[in-house]
């Protein structure tokens, strides 16, 4: 078999995307829309995506970590950038100094960013994290009062401006996340009656609970996945949702013999060893993923030509698998699929 091959391609659908954008902002009207960005904005590519939603007037992009936020600000003079997975590598000197938005889940982070405030010389901006039940970052109830009274403190003293509080919905069921949306309102209440100065930024619904729920909207909504046209599984699809998927991932065959058809895509590339059994486009016809290696996948096509091209995944219009019913069958997410392709598969602009 020929180790020779060509790039696999994710085909980025710029006119998918700003459709998307539309629909999800007239979904969550009036609260202002949040484009989460994190991952190279779920594999597609910062220079494709960026600007796209800056053209359709999207001024909030989160990006979780502070690096990332940086980036942004620097290509979107005058955007808000939200930065909430704080580590002990995070530059925050250069956070703070560029102006992102920075979330605080606890009396470390914020002390970590009050002392970055004190280095830049000027104030951060900050949104203090209430834990609501995910457990996956954010200060307890039991902590929030001192949590607020140290911001408050850091606010008189010109150290930061407390923009907002935020939560995340475990979206276990309907019962917990409208206990967890009581909950933050409970807490951005009390925030406000300790910092003074009005109301404060509440966030608290990311794509699945912004679409569906009109309480969990709040003032304004984190939205990642939706945009790029990636739906939440179990049963429910882009289309169940108005929306389109934007990436279309192919490959060509680079070798065929006795075994099938070996696809210039594999393991190195970020396709997962669970592809196998299931399927693919390949001249005109569902085919067997057999095998994932680390740089080619072999598929059940013996009668197929060097050089022809099999969809991975797309919006079906041609009746190949969408990352959905992939994600589905492997049991995952679409995120985990599209996140995990590498700089090997070339990224192409369309639309």
């Amino acid at each position: 078999m020929s180790t020779e091959r060509t790039d696999p391609v994710a085909t980025i659908d710029r006119a998918a995307l700003r459709a998307n954008v539309r629909a999800l902002r007239d979904r969550v009207h009036p609260a202002t829309l949040m484009a989460v960005i994190k991952d190279d904005a779920y594999g597609h590519g910062l220079d494709a995506v960026l600007p796209v939603l800056a053209e359709e007037g999207i001024e909030w992009f989160g990006t979780l970590d502070p690096a990332a936020a940086v980036d942004v600000l620097e290509r979107l003079p005058g955007a808000r950038a939200f930065a909430w997975h704080l580590t002990a590598d995070s530059d925050l000197d250069a956070a703070v100094g560029a102006g992102v938005d920075l979330g605080i889940t606890d009396r470390a982070a914020l002390e970590r960013v009050i002392a970055a405030s004190a280095a830049a010389g000027r104030p951060a901006r900050v949104h203090l994290q209430v834990d609501t039940g995910l457990h996956r970052g954010g200060t307890s109830s039991a902590g929030w009062a001192t949590l607020v009274a140290r911001a408050a403190d850091a606010e008189r003293s010109g150290l930061l401006r407390v923009e907002g509080v935020f939560t995340h919905l475990a979206e276990a069921s309907d019962d917990d996340d409208s206990r967890a949306i009581a909950e933050l309102h409970e807490a951005a209440d009390a925030a406000e009656r300790a910092l003074g100065g009005g109301p404060r930024i509440r966030h608290i619904a990311a794509s699945a609970a912004a679409f569906d729920r009109e309480d969990a909207r709040a003032a304004m909504v984190r939205i990642g996945a939706f945009l790029s046209g990636i739906a939440p599984g179990s049963g429910r699809g882009p289309a169940d949702l108005g929306l389109r998927p934007v990436m279309t991932l192919t490959a060509e065959v680079v070798s065929v013999d006795e075994s099938g058809a070996w696809l210039g895509i594999g393991g190195r590339d970020g396709l997962l060893r669970r592809a196998e059994g299931t399927t693919v486009l390949l001249g005109g016809a569902r085919r067997r993923v057999l095998r994932v290696e680390p740089l080619t996948t072999l598929v059940d096509a013996v009668d197929a030509t060097v050089g022809d091209v099999a969809v991975l995944w797309g919006p079906a219009d041609r009746g190949e698998p969408t990352l959905q019913e992939l994600a589905d069958q492997m049991g995952t997410i679409g995120e985990e699929l599209v996140a995990r392709l590498t700089p090997r598969v070339r990224r192409r602009v369309t639309g």
